[in-house]
């Protein structure tokens, strides 16, 4: 008697940032209520179908600023989901919200990398889970990237990715899995260099590349899979043995788009968010004469040219604390704004972190050092870029790193490298952020109260004190 053959089903998405569905000029995407009818759907298919999500669905937006992504482990609850890889942004309100939100879901959190200060895995969380789907067992690993973008603590740090995977593939090996997922945060590059050293690992489930596309990369037979941001696709993996019993996996992705019906249950749960978040920040603080463009979702330009809403924050700052000059890292500017009422939740949008911000004492040595160390990344569109008021500087990015930056002036004055200067900016990058270990060495602080300030509220009593926006691109970054 031939027994029939089960299948194992994977479904993965990533960057689930916002409960409703996204609107922009990418289309309409996402939404839990259209990813719950797929995920019924493929399960209705195959009932060996686990749900993966990749991480990342706490802060980064307005959405995840408001409510720090505990309407999302509420979906994911009922949804349900059955494995959660950590991203970054499960971090930008601080360890003990990350630990809330683990502590509020009823599915399984994996985390091969990320370490408490003792050396533990963070939180409790399994450094590798091993499932039996169907006819197979399958083993996962889950690893974190790009920990210095968030929120700077002694709590917890991230292991080396390579040495982490290496040392738990030899665990799954002593399990005897038949299939190896690994769902990650890295870059793509590393993402390949990881498959070329461990090439037991069938399956890379990558971060999104792009808001509007879906991306495979191969090595060998193995996929690297980047799904579209804002949960606009899912991947879906069927595992399975051909006649000659090898194990294979086929690939596909799931449109999560208008031409899905929504799930009514999930739906009533989108609304209800949508309706309270339109209520709550809907108060009008100001009149926006023009775009305030930051590039984001698009160029990204705010990492590596001046932006209008760059100079609006940095002003904000600088204003806020009266200092000589302010710095706003341009990966912190989220979102872009029509002209029209400015809102609440535009300001919220903008500023979505709840960074603190404080005003220190640098010198012209290190002021010039922080320059540079904000335009070493360039190519990359990385987020340490410096928006600036108070001051300009040129940069040429064809320049070795270290020798970029040139003609900075403060108050229309040459910058003296042993001047002491009063400078206001986020404590994200003050305590080393983004790589910044230069500005943890401050010659003195301004204000002793000045680290209990937020972000977007000083924005807010900016904006409010202002009016009208109107913000200029003024020559304050000249690209050479």
């Amino acid at each position: 008697m031939v027994v029939a053959q089960e299948k194992a089903t994977l479904l993965y998405f990533n960057d689930s940032h916002v409960i409703y569905p996204v609107v922009d000029k990418h289309g309409e995407r996402g939404g839990v209520a259209r990813a719950k009818t797929l995920v019924d759907s493929v399960k209705k298919e195959n009932k060996n179908t686990i749900v993966l999500q990749g991480g990342d669905l706490g802060g980064g937006v307005l959405f995840g600023a408001v409510y720090h992504g505990f309407p999302m482990i509420e979906a994911f609850n009922k949804m349900p989901i059955d494995i959660s890889n950590f991203g970054q942004h499960e971090f930008d309100f601080g360890v003990t919200e990350a630990r809330n939100l683990v502590n509020k879901s009823k599915f399984q959190w994996i985390s091969t990398n990320l370490k408490e200060s003792s050396g533990k895995p963070f939180n409790n969380s399994k450094e590798y889970i091993v499932k039996k789907i169907g006819d197979f067992k399958v083993g996962f690993l889950g690893t974190t990237d790009g920990m210095e973008t968030t929120i700077q603590t002694t709590e917890i740090y991230q292991e080396d990715i390579i040495k982490s995977i290496g040392e738990n593939l030899e665990k799954l090996k002593k399990e005897k899995v038949d299939f190896i997922v690994l769902l990650t945060q890295s870059e793509p590059e590393l993402n390949i260099e990881i498959l070329e050293k461990y090439p037991e690992i069938n399956a890379v489930l990558a971060e999104e590349k792009s808001e509007k596309y879906n991306f495979v990369t191969y090595v060998g037979e193995k996929p690297i899979v980047s799904p579209q941001g804002n949960m606009g696709s899912i991947v879906k993996i069927d595992i399975f043995k051909n006649k000659d019993g090898k194990i294979k996996q086929n690939l596909e992705f799931l449109p999560v788009d208008n031409s899905v019906p929504s799930d009514k249950e999930m739906l009533k749960l989108e609304e209800f968010y949508k309706e309270k978040l339109d209520r709550d920040l809907g108060t009008v603080i100001a009149k926006n004469n023009v775009k305030l463009d930051s590039g984001f979702g698009e160029n990204h330009h705010a990492r590596y040219e001046e932006s209008n809403v760059g100079n609006l924050i940095a002003d904000a700052y600088k204003n806020h604390f009266n200092t000589e000059i302010a710095f706003m890292n341009g990966g912190g500017i989220r979102a872009n704004i029509e002209s029209g009422d400015f809102r609440l939740r535009d300001a919220i949008s903008i500023l979505p972190f709840s960074n603190k911000v404080g005003a220190f004492k640098y010198s012209g040595k290190t002021i010039v050092e922080a320059l540079e160390h904000g335009v070493s990344s360039v190519d990359k569109k990385a987020g340490r870029f410096l928006q600036v008021s108070g001051m300009e500087y040129s940069y040429n990015p064809k320049n070795e790193v270290g020798s970029r930056v040139s003609n900075v002036t403060i108050n229309g004055k040459p910058i003296q490298l042993e001047t002491i200067y009063t400078v206001a900016l986020p404590l994200y990058i003050k305590n080393g952020g983004d790589g910044f270990q230069m500005l943890k060495n401050t010659m003195g602080v301004v204000e002793i109260d000045s680290e209990k300030n937020i972000d977007s509220d000083i924005f807010i009593d900016y904006v409010k004190k202002i009016k009208v926006l109107n913000p200029k691109l003024e020559g304050r970054i000249v690209v050479k």
